[in-house]
């Protein structure tokens, strides 16, 4: 399941409490993406690192009381028996626990129980881990405990859901454009975005999500520039260098500012991967007061092209309303005039009943 996928599965999940394990690579977004729609939704998070934990705590600790015995729960799970509100309860890292420690999570997973307590029904549990060869510690999980949940997702990175995620949280364009033209090939089938593979030495062998997301602080942070060796600690050698190259070869392209207010005298690059950059850098800014400037120099660009930074703009600017991130008095695109208008004529009936479906 593609990780925009999954966000949408995580929005109907967590109200329904359907009890799920999501698997998949490292940093593509298993834990981070049921957090963000947990916050969304207005409910507290409580993360477990389950490696970290022994037998006691998902049993609770014994404790002595008037000549019987009983079981303390803490931590965490003591918060979440406390909890009077929507909380989602992640067990993160679930695959790379002990078995011994894994045969005492079967009750608490199945049940919620510790002990004679037992979590309340506003808490949601589920679970995420890496897999089998992905370098962490998972040998496998016990078949008793994989019948404990609804359903068991495999999660994978997609380059258009990542940047309509890179779009919402001021990802520079640079960045966007360069993972958009990095796609697949026969050693990487998600291009730049993701190939990592797990290796014994101390260093990134390869680009994840994650690491992308990383780079695109550092950049805002100037630390890009400091070495070279800063992106390649982030998403290995090659990928870091390629993506620098590529970010120094766009600095001589129209800056987007200039774009929105000359759109009909700016101009146009003949490298695709550039369009693409100017793209990217329109989708971060459109909004319904000046769609129709940004517009007119989209017109001057293939259908396909257009097609593409509208539809990022729409899917940026709805993930920021999502999140709270707007600014207020914003006007959404699809508010605007101009957008009503292009949106009715062949152009816009084409990529809207295909493009933005």
């Amino acid at each position: 399941m593609r990780i925009g996928k999954f966000e949408r599965f995580c929005e109907l999940a967590l109200p329904a409490h359907s009890k799920f394990l999501v698997v998949g690579p490292p940093g593509v977004g298993k834990t981070q993406v049921p957090a963000d729609v947990a916050r969304r939704l207005g409910w507290d998070y409580i993360p477990i690192c389950c490696p970290l934990t022994d037998p006691s705590f998902w049993m609770g600790y014994p404790y002595r009381n008037n000549g019987t015995a009983g079981f303390a729960p803490y931590g965490q799970i003591a918060a979440a028996l406390a909890a009077s509100k929507p909380t989602l309860l992640v067990l993160d890292e679930f695959g790379a626990m002990g078995e011994t420690t894994t045969k005492a999570c079967l009750r608490f997973v199945q049940f919620g129980e510790v002990g004679d307590k037992r979590l309340p029904d506003c808490v949601m549990i589920c679970a995420a881990s890496n897999d089998v060869g992905h370098g962490a510690g998972v040998m496998g999980l016990l078949e008793p405990m994989k019948d404990r949940f609804a359903t068991i997702i495999s999660v994978e990175p997609h380059v258009e859901d990542t940047i309509a995620y890179g779009l919402a949280n001021d990802w520079p364009a640079w960045l966007l454009a360069y993972l958009q033209n990095s796609g697949p090939g026969e050693t990487s089938p998600y291009g730049a975005l993701l190939d990592w593979k797990p290796t014994k030495n101390m260093g990134r062998s390869g680009a994840t999500p994650r690491g992308w997301g990383e780079v695109a602080v550092l950049d805002k942070s100037g630390l890009l520039d400091f070495d070279p060796e800063v992106i390649c600690g982030a998403v290995g050698r090659g990928r870091g260098l390629e993506a620098l190259a590529f970010r120094d070869q766009i600095q001589s392209l129209p800056d987007i500012n200039q774009v929105l207010s000359d759109p009909a005298a700016a101009p146009i690059p003949d490298n695709p991967s550039h369009r693409y950059f100017v793209a990217l850098g329109l989708a971060a800014k459109l909004n319904g007061r000046n769609f129709g400037v940004g517009l007119t120099y989209l017109n001057r660009l293939p259908q396909a092209m257009r097609a593409f930074s509208v539809r990022a703009a729409r899917r940026r600017e709805y993930a920021q309303k999502a999140d709270g991130k707007l600014p207020a008095g914003y006007k959404m695109i699809h508010e605007s005039v101009d957008h009503t208008a292009w949106a009715v004529s062949q152009d816009g009936r084409e990529i809207v009943g295909t493009a933005l479906g």
